[in-house]
């Protein structure tokens, strides 16, 4: 036989009985709280036993998440409202980060420890840069939305539409501590010597604008581009000082945040 599931009152109503009772009230009138008559009397019977109407605490569920998950969760859902909860609950369970063997741990130990003690004022010279690829319009299909109630038509929850099929396009951008550079819209592959000219048209003017002269300091990551020999021609023309990359370390350029 099924088991039947006892119903929950709040502890306000569990009051509001109490109080009713104890002013003389009859238990067929309490009933006019929208409760059945055994709910009324299961109450004063708790009332007359414990003294209190206090609730104990039900064991249910244990929370999946605590506070700062709940917050990132919260955090997710307004930056994209179309995120998915499949997508949100693999962001908060596991960190995905790049796959790190004990070779390429030393070499980032070995980075970090020989920049560790570097001042502000050596860190004003780098600068930082990277190629990263856009989708113009995102997925195509049903799309759901995380909303609040009469927020149907909040610009955050619309979803805009375009006649022209998914495309993407690959960006490189640069930054100091003191501000962005050039963005660089790439039209073709970004191959050693496409790079070099992309490095000639950009790092001049980027320099300038940000007031960086004479020879300054250079981080990009270990891409096939970046390591060429017609990259690093470009880079001594530039007077760039590469300070090295260790591998499957994106997390070590902070033009990522971008």
């Amino acid at each position: 036989m099924a088991r039947t599931s006892q119903r929950q009152y709040s502890q306000d109503l569990h009051r509001r009985v109490i109080k009713k009772w104890t002013a003389g009230m009859s238990e067929r009138k309490i009933g006019h709280l929208d409760m059945p008559r055994v709910s009324v009397q299961t109450i004063i019977r708790f009332e007359k036993k414990h003294d209190h109407v206090n609730l104990k605490p039900r064991p249910g569920r244990p929370r999946c998440t605590d506070l700062r998950h709940d917050r990132r969760i919260v955090r997710e859902v307004e930056k994209n409202r179309f995120v998915s909860a499949e997508s949100i609950a693999a962001q908060v369970s596991a960190r995905k980060k790049p796959y790190l063997n004990p070779k390429h741990r030393r070499k980032r130990f070995a980075y970090a420890k020989k920049f560790k003690n570097q001042t502000a004022g050596f860190w004003k010279r780098v600068l930082f840069t990277d190629e990263a690829s856009v989708e113009l319009h995102g997925t195509s299909g049903r799309v759901s939305v995380w909303r609040r109630p009469h927020g149907a038509f909040d610009a955050k929850c619309i979803k805009a539409t375009f006649k022209s099929s998914r495309k993407s396009l690959m960006v490189w951008g640069s930054m100091t501590a003191d501000g962005v550079g050039t963005l660089h819209f790439c039209d073709e592959s970004v191959t050693g010597d496409y790079y070099r000219r992309l490095l000639r048209q950009n790092v001049p003017i980027t320099k300038q604008f940000l007031g960086l002269a004479g020879e300054t300091l250079f981080v990009q990551d270990n891409a096939p581009a970046h390591s060429a020999k017609l990259t690093a021609d470009c880079l001594r023309d530039l007077k760039l000082i590469t300070l090295g990359h260790p591998p499957q370390s994106p997390d070590l350029n902070p033009i990522e945040n971008l």
